[in-house]
């Protein structure tokens, strides 16, 4: 076997392992298990590399002759299953909302994109909510108490979301949850109120959580755009908000 190509196979890999681990450590966030997980899978690699790579090199260590074998090429396959392995991680972050850990608005307009696409005629109830007078909460309390609230309500939403259903953080407060029509999200969005009611009834908090929501039917039969149908649901929710400004001043 030629000691040069041996030589780059361990080297090689052992950049890609290196640069990886670099990367995934340094991106990580505090509450990221799985990318910690793989950060401690990748020191292991690299030190198994380190340990093989002394083996099979006595000569290094005041041996003889190598002993480098085919089966040592696993590390080029090894170190690229890994890099997929953190692209995937990476991707799959990218979807994600940092703060929820629900689905983001990119992975939402991906979703909306593939059951639009079918043209199958199915219908979806898509859902906008947010929290109602969620600016004073951050004005008064402060906004780690607005990301408080924020990841009490994505309790809520978890707790009762159901297999098929999807649901994302849209952005600021607003979520985004889509259900089949024939399942309802009349009931999926009156569960969640429940839940908040029993959260406000048992919490200390100074503030009580309430929802404002507003849901329309989309036809996946290639009658209207997604960017059509997403103005059209915003449309609605300003609507809705307006209307509620408009009462409390009323009675004020």
């Amino acid at each position: 076997m030629n000691l040069s190509i041996a030589l780059n196979t361990y080297f090689g890999s052992a950049l890609i392992i290196i640069i990886v681990l670099a990367e995934c450590a340094i991106k990580y966030k505090g509450n990221r298990k799985d990318k910690k997980i793989f950060c401690f899978i990748l020191t292991a690699a690299l030190l198994l590399l380190i340990a093989d790579f002394l083996h099979s090199f006595p000569v290094l260590n005041h041996g003889d002759t190598p002993r480098f074998s085919p089966i040592n090429f696993m590390w080029p396959f090894l170190s690229a299953f890994l890099l997929f392995i953190y692209l995937f991680i990476m991707l799959k972050e990218n979807k994600t909302d940092n703060l929820t850990g629900l689905d983001n608005r990119y992975s939402f307009i991906e979703y909306f994109g593939k059951i639009s696409r079918n043209k199958n005629g199915e219908s979806w109830s898509i859902a906008m909510l947010d929290i109602n007078n969620f600016k004073s909460i951050n004005d008064i309390y402060g906004h780690l108490e607005g990301d408080n609230a924020l990841l009490n309500l994505t309790k809520a939403i978890k707790t009762c979301s159901r297999k098929n259903d999807f649901t994302a953080r849209y952005g600021g407060d607003e979520f985004i949850l889509v259900a089949k029509t024939k399942t309802g999200i009349n009931e999926f969005i009156k569960e969640i109120e429940s839940e908040l009611e029993k959260f406000n009834a048992s919490s200390e908090k100074l503030y009580s959580i309430e929802i404002s929501y507003v849901f329309d039917t989309f036809v996946a039969d290639g009658s209207m755009p997604i960017n059509e149908f997403l103005a059209h649901i915003d449309k609605l929710m300003h609507k809705h908000n307006e209307e509620n400004r408009r009462a409390g001043d009323v009675k004020k």
